[in-house]
């Protein structure tokens, strides 16, 4: 049997419909939580979580002893993801994808956006069966008593503006980072981590992207302010390769619905097709 909707979500949703559609402007006052809550024969709470779910998600925005008022429609933010320096001086070279690192600070900038993002949070954990086939781990024995090998996880929080972005996730095997040491501390690695596997003796040479599209999950909801009827989130799933074919960096990047635009740009174009992302 299918799930009932929520009132409030119903009402979210019918309003955003009319902020989409032009009936409800940029600037516009929404009727007041009375008003609403007569015309769809609800309490005054049920309207507040329905407003609630539009300001989470940056369509309105309220003003105490005024009302809520529709906000300017964000522009979504271009993220390139083909292998492109971007306008950088100092071109990471090939192999090296957009989306991630220095690539992702560059777009923003040329977007004339402000781009930043959290300390990177740093564990080591057992490896799960995607991380497994991504970084090529041999499969465990089935014993109840057989260790499973280990990954370290590098992960931040990414904002745009100020606002929540994306998640992004980078795992390597722990043979890796024992070598590599500076993926094992919860700063960031100012050459990059591209470049600084490079001088451990693995180079990018090239990459495989994956892409789902998925229902956020709890943390992603909280996060990225969604409801738990919202957009599926699209999860970018890049696996890296060194000079010797072997993959050593699996990243995943969840980004926020409705906020993100992804291209990919191949051979010679004309620069107004790298300008329509500024």
């Amino acid at each position: 049997m299918a799930r009932r909707t929520p009132k409030y979500v119903e009402i979210a949703q019918d309003l955003q419909a009319q902020i989409d559609s032009g009936r409800l402007a940029p600037g516009k006052r929404l009727p007041t939580e009375k008003e609403l809550a007569l015309k769809w024969q609800v309490s005054e709470n049920t309207i507040k979580a329905a407003v609630n779910e539009l300001r989470k998600r940056g369509r309105v925005e309220t003003v105490p002893q005024k009302g809520s008022f529709v906000t300017e429609p964000d522009q979504p933010f271009v993220i390139t993801l083909n292998h492109t320096d971007l306008g950088d001086e100092n071109a990471p070279g090939r192999g090296y994808g957009g989306g991630e690192g220095r690539a992702f600070m560059a777009e923003a900038k040329r977007q004339k956006h402000e781009a930043s993002s959290s300390k990177p949070d740093v564990k080591v954990q057992d490896a799960e069966e995607l991380q497994m086939k991504a970084l090529g781990i041999p499969p465990v024995p089935e014993a109840e008593d057989a260790a499973r090998p280990q990954v370290v996880r590098r992960s931040q929080q990414r904002f745009v503006d100020g606002k929540p972005n994306s998640l992004q996730h980078s795992y390597f095997r722990l043979e890796l980072a024992f070598k590599a040491q500076e993926l094992l501390n919860s700063r960031d690695i100012e050459e990059g981590t591209v470049a600084y596997l490079k001088r451990c003796g693995h180079e990018q040479v090239g990459y495989e992207d994956e892409f789902d599209a998925r229902p956020p999950t709890d943390d992603e909801l909280k996060f990225f302010g969604l409801s738990k009827n919202s957009l599926a989130v699209i999860e970018h799933v890049r696996t890296a390769f060194d000079q010797d074919g072997k993959p050593f960096r699996l990243t995943v990047t969840v980004y926020k619905p409705g906020t993100n635009k992804i291209r990919f740009i191949a051979g010679e174009v004309p620069d107004e097709v790298w300008e329509r992302g500024s």
